[in-house]
């Protein structure tokens, strides 16, 4: 893997996943979908890797018109969801094109646990089940990665975690509700290793990747001295069991993570 294409490469965990194929010394070109309520935080991520030789940003044309035989493509649906932003699942055009128009030696799907379930509870889900099947009709070899509860810098604030640390701070917005799942948790930096990992791999298929601790939410949340009140449960029953469990290694503790979570928010919002 020499070149990866990203789309929404400023969002949470595209953004990490940039980060760590830039440190491989990879080729990455970007495509960020704006919203003007993220616009200080484009600015920050923009500054953090935009010096990077082997970073370009690009828009959706620019790819669409150029050949990527040799690229890997990389879409979060999972920060879409977190984001409130499954909108732009609906836009064919945009997203379908790029899957389908063009030659990619590999498709990444980054997509919320949630959506192994065989009932969906929102109509988000349903949003994300038909985009997802949509891409499958258009391309079938793709790795599909469902992700929990991720945490750590640059988390949004439509996650609970973060959403309680600025509002100690002052700065927090009202909740939107919880999104996130509460089976599990995983720093985001973590996490990032195991999906570049399974990219390298390149063996299309299900992907659950998982911290292989019990209560992990909810110990960060006990951290963080959520209410637990405040916290509805949101758990992904999950009732198929035809993708790979993928245990995650942990190299920080809760403490450890959500620490460098906490200082980061400090910073930035300081």
């Amino acid at each position: 893997m020499d070149k990866v294409v990203m789309v929404g490469v400023f969002d949470f965990v595209n953004f990490h996943v940039c980060k760590a194929l830039l440190d491989k010394g990879i080729e990455v070109r970007g495509i960020q979908i704006e919203t003007e309520d993220d616009y200080d935080i484009l600015i920050e991520k923009r500054l953090e890797i935009g010096r990077n030789a082997n970073f370009s940003e690009v828009t959706s044309g620019d790819i669409l018109n150029s050949s990527n035989e040799n690229e890997t493509i990389v879409l979060s649906v999972y920060d879409l969801y977190m984001r409130y932003k499954e909108e732009y699942l609906l836009n064919e055009d945009m997203l379908i094109n790029l899957i389908s128009k063009n030659k990619w030696e590999q498709i990444v799907i980054l997509a919320p646990s949630q959506m192994l379930a065989n009932v969906f509870e929102s109509k988000a889900e349903i949003v994300i089940d038909d985009f997802i099947n949509r891409a499958k009709s258009q391309k079938q070899d793709i790795h599909l990665l469902y992700l929990p509860t991720l945490f750590g810098t640059w988390q949004p604030d439509t996650f609970m975690f973060q959403n309680s640390i600025l509002t100690d701070m002052n700065r927090g917005k009202p909740f939107r509700g919880l999104r996130e799942e509460t089976n599990d948790a995983i720093f985001v930096d973590d996490t990032v290793n195991s999906i570049i990992e399974i990219i390298e791999n390149k063996q299309p298929g299900r992907y659950l990747l998982q911290s292989g601790k019990s209560n992990q939410w909810n110990l960060c949340a006990s951290f963080l001295r959520i209410n637990e009140q405040a916290s509805t449960e949101r758990k992904a029953e999950t009732k198929e069991d035809n993708f790979i469990i993928v245990t995650v290694k942990n190299t920080v503790s809760i403490a450890e993570g959500l620490t460098k979570q906490i200082d980061h928010a400090h910073r930035i919002n300081s």
